[in-house]
This record gives structure tokens, C-alpha cells and sequence, in this order.
């Protein structure tokens, strides 16, 4: 069949082979081949394992049955090469120790996916096949999709067969497969069966529409069931019932032990050849079992290597099972179960079977599931806890706490991403709850679910309501939600609903020995903010000194108060309280929160005047925003993405990113991923000398607190523009903002814009004032900004000399930094003057070659760390990390390791440098 089903699937092979020839120069890559049942998935996996030379092959199923028991898949895939589990960073080793039952369980399947990745690459060149990919349990599929989203290097190649109704994956290839034309169709059918009618070869072809597995399967029936032609005409049946029908008249052939020997297999199929037939055993004996292993084997159903089991194709295994009566796939699970009583390491697994074997409530199986859950979420492994929890709550007969775990596995599934099924869980403990702060947890739930897939201020509203409910049962409660709906509001841009959110908060009585009594007062001064109101200083500062006392493993806290800290312009204190968030995420395998951490320091040094630091950070998360689904994180990263593009002058990137914030932020009503995508934009034209554009652009960014940052911007494409109105009431603005926050470099740049609307000699004496402060603090940007206009207006009076060293002062910093448009900006300000171009080469300036990546893997290793400690911070492999230094070394002008500790590899601000 294998060479038969590639008939005509010429370009496909193409591609495979292409990625076979990138993994034997050391490449790799990762595909999903997608398409219906039999379309030719599989024999496109066996054409890849065929062709391949020299390479360690692993080879995977997905399988309906075992969808909801945790990392099947991945426990069949690996087992070739468990022995390099030694080789992994210690925290990798660990987390899939515990995932393949070797130890215990530790890190959420996010980690597991880093190991699985290191593992691979360890193990290289190495050809992964993974078949029905759509049935794998969800913590293989997620750990296996995380590693092939970051491989670069090391000869590892992962190839997914996958039905149509497996989910896209963002950043993976795909390959989709369709049915086969007439004329490769015929050709299929003479190659098979020449003896067929020109009749009968035409209606197959009507019944197949192309799908070669079909169009096998029914020549071989065909001929049997009906010479004729099977029957009367009738109209077209759907592809997938036709297999179904065509297995199943095989399966229904064999004796009643085949039968039940080949639906443990479908029930299980770990390949575990002496779990399957132990459990044939208990019905019908040694023997028995042993002669249907035999017969199934001969029927060419099953295939058996050393001691492993497999179909000999998927849709066997749909057809076995799917074809069962429900009360013997019942007993199948039951047999399993029975016989994993004696396996010491497979008590959740047993558990689990268990549970699918179920016909109705049963106490004892639910709280044993519920105990599988506890243990799962315990390890933050909360997809497998979200499965438990919802199975153990189908299991119980009392309502309450049917609804009770309904509700665990709502907030096991918000936590795992899986917002949809959150959304439905907790639709289902709702009916079944009747307390008003257990329906507040759930309102959270929904609130976190419309966040994401809907509207922020829906979400405030969620909120809202449930707090109103609670408010004397569980003031605490009702206030924290009442706080977290205010900065809900912030992402829409709501003042009103953010002030009667504020309002209400401000009358709810507090238990003094809550702690609370710093957040609600900076959350009503956010409120006020939004308002258009000042007076956010003191109430914030409030929250960031009380935030400072909290442990990093209280980060939701932490990261609020880093938030609040950057609308007060104090981006140090921000990377205070967001930095040990990131470190602890990384120490304990947290990647889920990492790109909120992430966010937040990109956020600061883009304040700071840090940009390749925010680009490295912005980087790294957002690729793992994208991996996990975090749509709303990506719109903002990607925002600040689109800044730092502006900045370096990468027009096509800075407009891509921009427009797709811009898109997100009005189809999800989420105002700042629009506001930083325009404020991009604008910088983009101011930079190229286009300031009536980039008035257009920073004139619509709706959003107060946007608005504040971009509003030096605002204010110079305005001047630039002669459109005095927009500067003049910019600068209020800015002059409020500056008040209020009271940072040396906020006030530096508001004395540059102070200049810039300025006409006569005070406009000079405010240059000064300006280039003074900024001397004082290291804001290197703004700095250089300044330097610029302060150089521009300083040439207009013919004050050249005092003007090159302004310029000079500005192009160095400028080209530090990487700002392209800026610093030729600065080359031509320096020919109008009459004054020498400086060359200055610095280390800074060569920082900027590197890729975002190998700057993190760079600095880490002149800090001593070694590639395997340096692989287990970045959640890279320590192939990567090599290969990433090879890379690097050259742009550096280094040979070795050892070179980079006389390097300079900070950026000026983190230096102090101007």
C-alpha cells in the first residue's frame, strides 16, 4: 500500500524530502501533514522513514482512547532514547522524570516540552513520526508542540499526521493533503486491482472522492460484496462511514478473543504487548489469547516488534473501538485497570481506566480521579487536572460537589489555556451552585475567558456584578475582584465604568488585616487616572512599596503594582518587582507566566531607554505568548515590538506588527494594543522626517496612559508640522504628566519639548536645562533626542561648533542604540553644519548584529554559566546554545568563551553611560 497510496503526491514528497535533506546538513524543522482519514498521512510518514539515511527513527500514534490519559504519547515515542535523560539540565531531567513515571512529577508540561526538546536535540539527527496526531493526550501534544516551535539546530525533525479537526497551529508549517485528482485515482485502482470493471472503477471512485486508503479498501471488497457493482446506484456516502463499514465487515470476520484482544489494544495501546495480553488473559486464558494475538497478527491488523504493539493503521483502531458496544469498551478499560493494579507506577493510569470503565456515578472512582487531579494540578500540570476533575465530576452523584469539581476543573482549564472548555465547565457548575462566593470564583473564571476571547469591558462587567453579590459575605473577595475590574476597564479604555467600579471599592469595608488597603487606594487612583484626573503618585507608590514585601511566588500581585509603577514613569522599581517573577517562572518551570512578567520588563526598559534589552525580552515573549495562545499578550508585545521596529528603522516589520495590534485592539475592543500599534506607526514617520503623517497617527491614540508616553512624540511632529495647536496641547499634557510623576528624565524631556515651542533665547536656556538633567540619569534615548534638536536648533542660529558637539554627542548614542533614522538623521544635521562625521564602532553598536537570542546566550555565558545551565534558564536545548555562540562569536569579532569577559556587553543605559 505504501507506494501505491503515493500516487501523485509528487510535490509532497518534495517537501519531505526537502526536510530530510536540511536535517542531514544539520537543519531542523517541524510539518504537520493534514488531512481526512486515509487521504495518505500515514503512508506520507513511512515514504520520510523510508527515505531517511543514518538517522535514529521514533515513531508515535495518537489514540482515541487515550486521549485523556497524560503523556501516552509521549511515553511511546521516547522510549528509544530515555538513556540521555542524564544529559538534560537538572530542572529538564526532572520534570520528565516525573512525566514518564520515573520519579516524581515536578514543572508544568511546558517545561516537559523544553526536555522533550533537549532530549531530541541530544539525540540528533533524529526523525520523529508522529501519526494521528488528533488523538494525542493533550499534555504530549502540548510538550511536543512547544519543542518543535523553538527548534533551530541539531538535526531534529518532527513530523505530525493530523485530521482536518486538529487545531491550527500558529508558527508550524503545514502540508495539507487532498484528495487525489481522476486521472492519479484511476491509475491508484489499475495498480491495485486490475481486474475491476471500467463500471465498478468508476463508482469506487464516486464512493472515494479521491481518498487513496478508500479507494484500496473498497477494490478489495468490491468485487466480493457485489460483482456487479454494489447494487443500485445510490447517492455518495461520506468517506469516513465507508471506512468505518469497510473495517468493520474485518473486524466482525474474526473470532469473538480476536475481537476482544484487538479492542484492549484500541482501549490502551501503549504498545505494551504484556499489558494487553495479561489483560486478555483474565477472560479467556493463556492460551486463548496467545492463538487471537496470532490471529490478529495474520489478519494483518496488528503488527508486533520485540514487545510492542501497533495497528497497522488508525483507522483500524477507530474502527475497533468506535465499532465496540459501550458496555465492552466498558470492560476492556475494566480489564486494564485490573491488570495495572500489579504495575507500582501506573496508579493515576489505573485510576484513569478506571473512570472510562465506569457506567455510572461512582463515589470511590470520582475521588480517586479527584485525587489524580490534586496531584496533577499540584505539579501545575492543570490541562490533566482540568480532564480529572471534569470526568470525576460526571462520576459523582451529589449535586453539590458534582458542581464543586466542575468548578476545580473551570479554573484548571483557565489556568491551562483551554479557555473554551473553561468557559463550558463553568457554565455547568453554575447550574449546580448555589453559593455566592464559590459563583464569584466562577464569575473569575468567565471574566478570565472573556478577557481573552471576547471583550475586556464585558470582562469588567463580569466582575462587577459578582462583587455586588458578595460584597458582604466576602469583602476581601469582592474587592479584589472590584480592583481587578478597574484595570479590566483600563484595557477598554472605560473611564466611566472604571470610575463606578472605583466608587463602589471605595465603600466597601476593607478587614484591616487584609493588606488590601494599598491596592484599593492605587486602583481608584487608576481609576482617576483614566479619568483624566491626576493625583496617581502617592496612592501607587503606596501598592509598590507594599508589592516589595511579596514573595515572587505571589506574582499576580507583583506584576499589578510593576504595572502601576510604569504609569508613574518608574521603570526601575517596575524591573524590581517583575524580574523575580520572571526568575522564579523560570526556576519552576512557570512558562505561563512569563510573558505577562516578560511584558512588564519589556515595558520598563523601553522606558529606560534599555531597547535591545526590551527587544530580547519582548522577543522571547512573545514567541512564548504565541505558543500558549495568550492572544491578548501578543497584541501588546507585538505593540511594543512594532515600537522598537520604528526606533531601528525596520519599516516592513514595524507595520506588520502595528496593523495586527491595531486589528486585535478594535475587533476585541482592547484600546492599548491599538494605542501602541498607532504610536508605532508615528514614530515610524516621524523618524523618516514625515511629521504631518505622524501627527495623523500619534493624534489617535486613544488611550490616557499611551497618550502620556507618546506625547514628546506628538509634540515634535507637531513643531515639525506647524501644527502649533496639537504641540501646544500636547505639551499640557505632558507637563501634567511630568508633575505628577516627578522622574528627572520625565521632566528632561518635557524641558526639550518646553524648547522646541519655544521661540527666542529661552528656548536655549530650556535645551540647557534639558541636557543637564538628562546628564544626571540615564535615559539614553530621550538623551539623544534632545541632543538632536538642541544640535538642529543650535546650527539654524549658526552656532556650528556648539552644535556638531550636541550632534556628535547624539549620533553616538543614537548608533549605540541601534536607532537607524535617528542617527542618519544626526549624519546629515552634521554635513549641514560643516561638521567631520566620528566613526565610533563601539561594542554597544555591535551588540545590535546579534539576534535577541544570542545576546541572552551571550551575556549568560560571559557570565561564567555553562551551555547546559544557560539551556535551562532560556528553555533552550544545549545543542542550541552552542550553535547560537557559533553565531554570535564572528559579529563580536571573538573566537572564544573566554574573549567575551573583555567585552562590554550592556546597553548604555544599564551602564549609566549617556
Amino acid at each position: 500500500m505504501r507506494g501505491a497510496s503515493l500516487t501523485g503526491r509528487v510535490r509532497e514528497r518534495q517537501v519531505v524530502d526537502g526536510l530530510l535533506a536540511g536535517m542531514a546538513d544539520g537543519g531542523s524543522g517541524a510539518l504537520i501533514i493534514r488531512g481526512g482519514p486515509g487521504i495518505g498521512k500515514t503512508a506520507l510518514l513511512e515514504y520520510a522513514r523510508d527515505a531517511a539515511e543514518d538517522v535514529r527513527l521514533l515513531w508515535a500514534n495518537g489514540v482515541e482512547s487515550e486521549a485523556e490519559l497524560p503523556f501516552a504519547g509521549l511515553h511511546q515515542l521516547l522510549q528509544p532514547v530515555m538513556h540521555g535523560l542524564k544529559e538534560l539540565p537538572r530542572t529538564q531531567e526532572a520534570a520528565l522524570r516525573g512525566a514518564m513515571g520515573l520519579g516524581p512529577a515536578t514543572g508544568d508540561r511546558f517545561l516537559v516540552g523544553l526536555a522533550v526538546l533537549t532530549l531530541l536535540a541530544g539525540s540528533g539527527p533524529v526523525l520523529c513520526l508522529i501519526d494521528d496526531a488528533q488523538w494525542l493526550d493533550r499534555s504530549s501534544a502540548d510538550a511536543l508542540i512547544f519543542a518543535s516551535r523553538r527548534l533551530t539546530v541539531g538535526g531534529v525533525v518532527l513530523l505530525f499526521a493530523a485530521r482536518d479537526d486538529w487545531p491550527a497551529l500558529a508558527g508550524l508549517d503545514e502540508l495539507p493533503l487532498t484528495g487525489l485528482d481522476p486521472a492519479a485515482a484511476e491509475t491508484l485502482l489499475r495498480e491495485r486491482a486490475p481486474g475491476l470493471t471500467p463500471q465498478l472503477r468508476e463508482r469506487i471512485m464516486s464512493e472515494a472522492l479521491g481518498n487513496p486508503l478508500a479507494l484500496i479498501e473498497f477494490a478489495k471488497t468490491a468485487g466480493v460484496a457485489d460483482p456487479q457493482g454494489f447494487g443500485a446506484p445510490q447517492a455518495p456516502l461520506p468517506v469516513t462511514r465507508k471506512l468505518h463499514e469497510t473495517f468493520h465487515r474485518q473486524v466482525d470476520a474474526l473470532p469473538e478473543a480476536v475481537q476482544r484482544l484487538l479492542l484492549l489494544v484500541a482501549a490502551d495501546d501503549t504498545g505494551d504487548l504484556e499489558l494487553v495480553l495479561r489483560a486478555a488473559e483474565l477472560a479467556d486464558g493463556q492460551a486463548e489469547a496467545e492463538r487471537a494475538l496470532e490471529s490478529a497478527e495474520t489478519a494483518g491488523l496488528i503488527r508486533i516488534d520485540g514487545g510492542l504493539l501497533a495497528f497497522r493503521h488508525p483507522l483500524v483502531r477507530s474502527a475497533v473501538y468506535q465499532g465496540a458496544p459501550f458496555t465492552r469498551r466498558c470492560a476492556a478499560h475494566r480489564a486494564l485497570a485490573d491488570v495495572l493494579l500489579t504495575y507500582g507506577e501506573a496508579v493515576d493510569r489505573r485510576v484513569w481506566h478506571l473512570a472510562l470503565a465506569a457506567t455510572r456515578s461512582d463515589d470511590a472512582i470520582g475521588a480517586a480521579l479527584e485525587g489524580v487531579a490534586h496531584r496533577a494540578g499540584g505539579r501545575t500540570r492543570y490541562a490533566t487536572a482540568a480532564a480529572a476533575y471534569e470526568r470525576a465530576a460526571h462520576l459523582t452523584a451529589d449535586l453539590r460537589q458534582r458542581g464543586l469539581r466542575f468548578s476545580y476543573a473551570a479554573e484548571a482549564a483557565v489556568q491551562s489555556g483551554q479557555l473554551g472548555q473553561a468557559r463550558d465547565l463553568a457554565r455547568r457548575a453554575e447550574r449546580l451552585t448555589h453559593d455566592p462566593v464559590r459563583l464569584a470564583g466562577l464569575a473569575r473564571v468567565r471574566a478570565a475567558v472573556e478577557f481573552e476571547l471576547g471583550f475586556p469591558s464585558d470582562a469588567g462587567e463580569v466582575l462587577v456584578k459578582s462583587a455586588e453579590s458578595i460584597e458582604r459575605a466576602d469583602p476581601e473577595r469582592a474587592a479584589l475582584m472590584l480592583a481587578h475590574s478597574i484595570r479590566t476597564f483600563s484595557f477598554s479604555g472605560d473611564a466611566g465604568r472604571a470610575h463606578d467600579a472605583a466608587e463602589r471599592l471605595s465603600h466597601i469595608d476593607v478587614p484591616p488585616g487584609s493588606g488590601l488597603t494599598p491596592l484599593v487606594r492605587a486602583m481608584r487612583a487608576m481609576a482617576d487616572l483614566l479619568a483624566g484626573r491626576g493625583g496617581v503618585g502617592t496612592p501607587i507608590h503606596e501598592l509598590i512599596a507594599a508589592a516589595h514585601h511579596l514573595p515572587a511566588h505571589r506574582p499576580a500581585e507583583r506584576l499589578l503594582a510593576a504595572s502601576l509603577a510604569l504609569v508613574t514613569a518608574q521603570d526601575t522599581i517596575a524591573l524590581e518587582l517583575a524580574e523575580p517573577v520572571a526568575e522564579h517562572a523560570r526556576t519552576h518551570g512557570m512558562v505561563g507566566i512569563l510573558p505577562h512578567a516578560l511584558e512588564i520588563i519589556a515595558e520598563a526598559q523601553l522606558l529606560g531607554g534599555r531597547h535591545l534589552d526590551a527587544l530580547t525580552n519582548a522577543t522571547e515573549g512573545y514567541d512564548i505568548g504565541r505558543g500558549i495562545g495568550q492572544l491578548h499578550r501578543l497584541a501588546h508585545l507585538g505593540g511594543l515590538l512594532a515600537w522598537l521596529a520604528a526606533i531601528s528603522g525596520d519599516h516592513e516589520r514595524c507595520r506588520m506588527l502595528a496593523e495586527a495590534g491595531i486589528r486585535y485592539g478594535s475587533d476585541h475592543g482592547v484600546v492599548p494594543a491599538g494605542a501602541l500599534g498607532t504610536w508605532a506607526l508615528g514614530l515610524l514617520e516621524l523618524g523618516m522626517g514625515r511629521a504631518a503623517h505622524a501627527v495623523g497617527h500619534l493624534e489617535a491614540t486613544r488611550h490616557p496612559i499611551v497618550a502620556v508616553w507618546c506625547a514628546a512624540d506628538l509634540i515634535e511632529a507637531g513643531v515639525r508640522a506647524n501644527r502649533t495647536e496639537v504641540a501646544e496641547r500636547s505639551l499640557r499634557t505632558l507637563m501634567e504628566w511630568t508633575r505628577t510623576v516627578g522622574r528627572p528624565w520625565v521632566s528632561a524631556m518635557a524641558l526639550r519639548c518646553r524648547a522646541m515651542t519655544t521661540s527666542g533665547s529661552d528656548a536655549g536656556e530650556y535645551f540647557e536645562a534639558a541636557i543637564e538633567l538628562h546628564e544626571r540619569c540615564a535615559q539614553p534615548y530621550q538623551h539623544a533626542r534632545t541632543c538632536l534638536a538642541y544640535g538642529e536648533w543650535l546650527r539654524r542660529r549658526r552656532s556650528r561648533a556648539r552644535a556638531g558637539i550636541q550632534l556628535r554627542t547624539a549620533l553616538r548614542i543614537f548608533e549605540d542604540l541601534g536607532a537607524r533614522p535617528w542617527a542618519d538623521r544626526a549624519r546629515a544635521e552634521l554635513d549641514a553644519a560643516g561638521e567631520a562625521r566620528p566613526g565610533y564602532g563601539t561594542d554597544a553598536a555591535s551588540l545590535h548584529r546579534l539576534t535577541p537570542q544570542e545576546l541572552q546566550v551571550v551575556r549568560l555565558a560571559a557570565a561564567g554559566l555553562s551551555n547546559r545551565d544557560i539551556a535551562g534558564q532560556l528553555f533552550l536545548s544545549p545543542k542550541t546554545v552552542a550553535q547560537h555562540l557559533y553565531k554570535a562569536y564572528p559579529k563580536l569579532g571573538v573566537t572564544s568563551r573566554t574573549q567575551l569577559d573583555h567585552l562590554d556587553l550592556e546597553t548604555p543605559a544599564a551602564t549609566g553611560r549617556p
